[in-house]
C-alpha cells in the first residue's frame, strides 16, 4: 500500500534543502553557515532515528515490525488525508500543483525566494522501504495551517482492488468504481502549528485543495480516518470547498446499488407481498392527503436488453393497467431513463412499494426489510 509519509522527517529536510538552494544561488551569511551545520546534523540525527525499528513503549527494547496490513491500519487511524481514486495515473509538476494551491486557498507563493515561510516544492525521501512507493511523486506544501504533502501515485491505492471490492463493497456503483481505479491522488497532514484544532483545519484545507484537483478521472474519495468512500461527482466539488469536506461521507453520492440473487427466497416472497397487497397501496393512495403525495412511491423494474435495474418511482397517478411517475434514481448502466422523467409500466413490473402512516412510520418497504436483513 502506500508509505506512512508523516514517520519521514519532513520539516528538516525542507529546510536543509532550502538553504543549499540559497547557498548555491547566492551564498550565505555567517548566520546562514551556522543554519545549515545545524539543519544537517539535525536531519542526520533524524534519518538515524527513522530509520531504527519502533522501540516498545514499555521496555524500551526493539521490537519486530508489524505486518503489512496492521501497520496499514494504525497508519490511517491516525491519517488526516483524503484520497481520490483515479481511472488511470495522472501528470503532476510542481508549478501545476503550485498553482492548484494558490488558487484553492486564495494565496500567493514566492518563488524568488528559498526562505519563502509558504512554498510548495517537490522531493524525493531518502530510499523507500517498499519498491511500490517509488511510482509515487511527492509535493511537499508548506502553509500557515502546516506542513502538508500531495501525493500522486501511477498505481492503485489498494492491493488487488477487483477482489477487495468484490468482497467488501455491496454497493454495485462504489464497488465499480474502486474495481476499476488505476492510480490516486492524495493530500495528508503531515505537521501542525496547533494540535489542538489540527483535523478540522487541515481537513478544511485538504477539501479546499483537491477541489481544485478534481477532473474527470476521478472515481471515488476515500478518507483514511473515516474508513470510509464515495463515488465521486462533480457536485460533490461544493462540499469539498466548504470548509467541512467530510460532510461528503455522510450518505452515498448516488442512491446505492444492491445486488441480490433472483433466486433468493426471502427477495421472492417480499416482491409477492408487494404483488398482493398492491390493491392495499391503491386505495391509500386514492383518499391519500394532498401533502404527502410525494411519499407514495413503489419500486419498479426497468429493462434494456440484458441490463436490468429497480428504481423508486413516485406515483402521479394509477390506472386500470399502467401506473404514471418520477423516477426517483439515477441509473447504473441504462441510458433511455434518468432521474426525474416521467415514467409509465405496467403492474407485471411492480417489485415493491411503500407509502406513509399518520404516526410517522410507513407500511411496505419489503424488499427493503430482506437487503437490511442480509447486510447484518
Amino acid at each position: 500500500m502506500r508509505p506512512r509519509i508523516k514517520d519521514f522527517p519532513i520539516l528538516s529536510t525542507g529546510i536543509l534543502i532550502a538553504l543549499i538552494i540559497r547557498l548555491v544561488m547566492s551564498g550565505l551569511s555567517w548566520v546562514g553557515v551556522t543554519a545549515l551545520v545545524i539543519s544537517m546534523v539535525w536531519f542526520g540525527w533524524e534519518i538515524v532515528r527513522w530509520l531504527q525499528p519502533l522501540p516498545d513503549s514499555k521496555s524500551g527494547i526493539a521490537r519486530p515490525a508489524p505486518s503489512a496490513d496492521k501497520e496499514k491500519e494504525e497508519a490511517e487511524d491516525e491519517l488526516i488525508s483524503l484520497v481520490y481514486f483515479l481511472s488511470e495515473p495522472r501528470e503532476a509538476h510542481e508549478d501545476a500543483i503550485r498553482n492548484c494551491v494558490s488558487n484553492a486557498l486564495d494565496i500567493e507563493f514566492d518563488t524568488s525566494n528559498p526562505n519563502a515561510d509558504h512554498f510548495v516544492m517537490q522531493f524525493n525521501p531518502p530510499e523507500t522501504r517498499r519498491q511500490e512507493d517509488n511510482s509515487i511523486l511527492h509535493f511537499m506544501v508548506k502553509l500557515p495551517e502546516g506542513l502538508f504533502a500531495i501525493l500522486v501515485s501511477g498505481l492503485p491505492y489498494i492491493d488487488q482492488p477487483e477482489d477487495f471490492a468484490k468482497h467488501s463493497i455491496r454497493d454495485k456503483r462504489l464497488r465499480n468504481a474502486v474495481q476499476q481505479h488505476q492510480a490516486w491522488l492524495s493530500v495528508d497532514l503531515m505537521e501542525s502549528p496547533d494540535q489542538a484544532r489540527v483535523q478540522d483545519e487541515a481537513y478544511a484545507v485538504i477539501g479546499k485543495i483537491l477541489s481544485y484537483l478534481a477532473g474527470p478521472d476521478c472515481l471515488a474519495i476515500y478518507c483514511p480516518q473515516l474508513q470510509r468512500c464515495n463515488e465521486f461527482d462533480l457536485a460533490l466539488i461544493e462540499t469539498l470547498a466548504s470548509g467541512h469536506p467530510l460532510a461528503l461521507f455522510e450518505e452515498p453520492t448516488f442512491e446505492p446499488i444492491i445486488e441480490i440473487s433472483d433466486s433468493n427466497p426471502k427477495m421472492a416472497a417480499a416482491v409477492k407481498e408487494a404483488i398482493d397487497r398492491w390493491d392495499e397501496f391503491v386505495k391509500e393512495f386514492e383518499s391519500r392527503r394532498v401533502e404527502e403525495s410525494d411519499r407514495y412511491i413503489v419500486k419498479v423494474e426497468f429493462r434494456e436488453g440484458k441490463k436490468c435495474e429497480y428504481m423508486w418511482v413516485q406515483v402521479e397517478n394509477i390506472g386500470p393497467d399502467e401506473v404514471v411517475g418520477i423516477l426517483m434514481n439515477d441509473p447504473h448502466e441504462l441510458i433511455n431513463v434518468h432521474r426525474g422523467a416521467t415514467v409509465t409500466f405496467t403492474l407485471d413490473r411492480l417489485n415493491d412499494w411503500i407509502y406513509p402512516t399518520e404516526d410517522g412510520s410507513h407500511i411496505g418497504g419489503f424488499t427493503l426489510d430482506v437487503l437490511a436483513n442480509e447486510e447484518e
